[in-house]
């Protein structure tokens, strides 16, 4: 099981990816803003954050900037979420730190291929007790 974050500002988005998630076995903790998602990674030190590009205030590069500044955090997997399509875009975003890009609208398939490719092997199995 894993710990993951789940930034987006669009509370539907965000608790469509933490039934799958959660269904699939991981813990997930929601948040709708980058700033207060920020300080949850800062706090928690999740194996993983899916975060989305487009959010008021501070967006989801800024939280990338923010995570990939902090050395404690520098092999953190973020997975972005976003509406924007474009190769050379998806490029910019992996350039500012994020592991992988997922677009909008997703299917369960891709976006659980995405947090398994991003997580280390055992992270995926249930806990056992």
């Amino acid at each position: 099981m894993a710990r993951i974050i789940v930034i987006d500002d669009d509370a539907d988005i965000v608790r469509l990816v933490a039934i799958r998630l959660a269904r699939a076995g991981h813990e997930i903790d929601e948040y709708y803003d980058g700033t207060s998602g920020l300080r949850a990674i800062q706090s928690t030190s999740p194996d993983l954050a899916v975060v989305d590009w487009m959010m008021p205030g501070m967006d989801g590069i800024a939280v990338a900037q923010a995570v990939r500044a902090d050395a404690s955090l520098a092999n953190l997997p973020l997975l972005l979420l976003t509406a924007r399509s474009d190769p050379a875009e998806h490029e910019y975003a992996r350039g500012e730190g994020f592991s992988a890009v997922v677009t909008k609208p997703f299917t369960k398939a891709e976006l659980l291929s995405a947090v398994s490719a991003l997580l280390p092997p055992d992270a995926g199995a249930p806990a056992s007790g």
